[in-house]
């Protein structure tokens, strides 16, 4: 995310090469990192990586629904009437006119996703690079992993009583 001095920078002189001359001392300063701003930095990376996660699973959602809805024209005839809601306003059709545009409207929803999930993979490529770059995570990772294939670290409560 830009700084607001960024932004307002762009804002207000609206030359390219400006706001480019500025990002690029923004990356020169990024390797000046306190430990706070490379948490937030790191927060921030993974916020966004949630955030594709669920507006991937939004869509893909979405997706099934328009399935479901293609697979249910399957078993009725084409003349028969169905409605569908446009822009808020409900509008009677027939299946025949109504079957074309839901089935577009799913090619564009999968278009969607797989754009969604090419920015996923930069941004998870980010959060690697940053992992790497400063060091991060390696501790954490390292318990989260082992916990995952121990199960429980807590011992059992298989005592025994002589």
């Amino acid at each position: 995310q830009e700084p607001f001095w960024l932004k307002l920078l762009g804002h207000i002189s609206g030359h390219r090469h400006i706001r480019a001359e500025a990002m690029a001392m923004q990356a020169a300063n990024k390797d000046q990192m306190t430990p706070q701003q490379v948490q937030a930095a790191f927060q921030q990376i993974e916020k966004e990586c949630s955030t594709f996660l669920n507006k991937i699973a939004e869509l893909e959602q979405e997706v099934n629904e328009h399935s479901l809805v293609l697979k249910a024209f399957e078993k009725v005839e084409p003349g028969r009437r169905c409605f569908r809601m446009v822009g808020g306003v409900l509008v009677e059709r027939t299946v025949a006119e109504i079957a074309p545009a839901v089935r577009q409207n799913q090619e564009k929803i999968k278009a969607v996703v797989k754009r969604f999930e090419e920015g996923l993979k930069k941004k998870t490529e980010e959060r690697t690079a940053f992992i790497n770059k400063y060091g991060l995570n390696r501790q954490g990772s390292a318990a989260a992993a082992a916990q995952a294939q121990g199960g429980d670290a807590r011992p059992s409560g298989g005592s025994v009583l002589v």
